[in-house]
């Protein structure tokens, strides 16, 4: 096993080496050809030779390339024949074989023993050498146009190139233009990888939007921001009244992008679930890249779009949609810890469909994110014991004290909850946090010495099933579970 990681390394710098050995082959043959040639040996049925040769080089060429474009462009999206056919390997290996032909073209209209003559066998004979040198690496170079991690980073970065010209306020339509013309290419990438069933392509989408969204988002400041003003665009469907407030406030080109990735995860189905965790995981990332900028209204514009992916999983009662979602908007959530009001309000939307869940028979969906806010807390703590005792106080409070109510079905995951979080926070120093819950929940010692010995009874690490999310919920630590049991031997 230990070989495994040097045989990968080995095989990925193998087209390299095999490269470097043709052109120190065809180095080594002209130098011995000068040696013991000359270049007027060369001349007579050599130029002859090399001008069959390349010809055949270049039928081969262009007919690798004849079918390599459109087989791409019939398995992906066609807008990827416009970003091949300007690649440089693609313009350069041509441009070569153009001129060895026009060289080899122009030979015959110079008297023998011309100055130019010599010069263009010269030419000839070293592009020959080249060439031969180096066919097969460039095929190599060219089947790799079939590969998505080839060219989705190449989508990325001509996007992100425009962008940039747009921040230094050139040409600035066409620019434009240029950008969202990519951003809508690898959409139809994604929805096709979806169609197809093709993760591992979906995946490369979804990174290429979440690189241009951040750089879109950072992109906002000063004459950076200048071609907001511009022409915008909009998703087909948006109502004159939205567009008038994206147009506003300028972010337009923020919620185009996180419609088109709404569109990616409305065609997600229940067998690819972790495509979502991956765009939840993108949209947490950015979020924090806009509260950096301190942008609300593109701070709003995500935590809308995490709206509209808890309703969803809702309408489709996707369980396991919803307990990843939940896990992620948590994420979100801990991203405002400095911002009290964003904070409290994104946890009143998760409150709000959780409640909803429950109201349509969906409980575990309800327990998911009582057992979250718990967690939240936890992390909160160690950011800021001030606004995780806050979040008892406001929310997870008054959500624990309606879970352990006399009447409530969910008694086990409340109490559980409630215990977790105080210990887990008592072990790990969070004072205050451990104060707040014991005050408000604990001081029976009768009732917290009979549910602590409940919990320690089952507390095992891992999940029952293998899930997105593995541990289980109620289990404490060994650091906690060391400190529940001295208090409970106490006794």
């Amino acid at each position: 096993m230990a070989l495994e990681p040097k045989a990968r390394s080995w095989s990925g710098h193998l087209p390299t080496v095999v490269a470097a050995g043709c052109f120190l082959a065809a180095a080594a043959m002209g130098l011995a050809a000068n040696h013991f040639g000359s270049i007027r040996d060369f001349e007579p049925a050599g130029i002859a030779t090399a001008s069959r040769t390349l010809n055949a080089i270049m039928s081969v060429t262009m007919t690798c390339i004849a079918l390599i474009l459109p087989l791409t462009a019939n398995l992906y999206t066609p807008r990827l024949v416009k970003l091949y056919v300007t690649h440089p390997l693609i313009v350069g290996g041509l441009s070569v074989l153009v001129v060895s032909n026009l060289l080899l073209m122009s030979m015959h209209f110079f008297p023998a023993g011309h100055s130019f003559l010599r010069f263009a066998s010269w030419t000839v004979a070293v592009i020959y050498l080249v060439v031969l040198a180096g066919i097969l690496p460039y095929l190599f170079g060219i089947s790799r146009f079939l590969r998505p991690s080839f060219f989705m980073p190449m989508l990325s970065r001509k996007g992100l190139r425009s962008l940039q010209e747009l921040s230094r306020v050139r040409h600035i339509e066409a620019n434009k233009d240029e950008l969202f013309e990519t951003i809508d290419v690898v959409t139809n990438v994604a929805l096709t990888g979806l169609a197809r069933g093709d993760r591992q392509l979906v995946l490369l989408a979804l990174r290429s939007l979440n690189s241009l969204l951040a750089g879109i988002i950072s992109c906002e400041a000063g004459e950076a921001s200048a071609w907001r003003g511009s022409r915008p665009w909009f998703v087909p469907g948006l109502a004159r009244e939205g567009q008038a407030y994206l147009v506003r406030e300028g972010v337009w080109p923020e919620a185009y992008l996180l419609a088109q990735i709404l569109k990616v995860a409305e065609v997600a189905t229940k067998r690819q679930h972790e495509l979502l965790s991956e765009l939840a995981s993108h949209l947490v990332d950015t979020a924090r890249l806009a509260n950096a900028k301190d942008s609300e209204p593109v701070i709003e514009l995500h935590v809308m779009t995490f709206n509209t992916l808890l309703n969803e999983a809702l309408l489709e009662r996707d369980l396991r949609r919803f307990q990843n979602l939940s896990y992620h908007y948590r994420l979100l959530i801990e991203v405002f810890h400095r911002s009290p009001e964003r904070m409290h309000d994104a946890v009143r939307h998760l409150m709000h469909y959780a409640r909803q869940a429950a109201r349509e028979g969906l409980h575990f969906a309800f327990e998911t994110v009582v057992y979250d806010l718990g967690e939240l807390v936890l992390s909160l703590g160690q950011q800021d014991q001030e606004r995780a005792v806050e979040l008892v106080q406001a929310w997870s409070g008054p959500v624990w004290q309606e879970a352990i109510a006399p009447d409530s079905a969910m008694k086990k995951v409340g109490w559980r909850t409630i215990l977790r979080t105080h210990w887990e926070a008592k072990a790990r120093g969070f004072t205050e946090v451990a104060d707040a819950i014991y005050w408000r929940f604990l001081t029976d010692e009768a009732i917290h010495r009979e549910q602590l010995e409940l919990l320690l009874e089952e507390n095992r690490e891992l999940h029952y099933e293998f899930n997105d999310r593995l541990m289980r919920f109620a289990h404490l630590s060994p650091m906690a579970a060391g400190e529940a049991q001295a208090f409970l031997e106490q006794w």
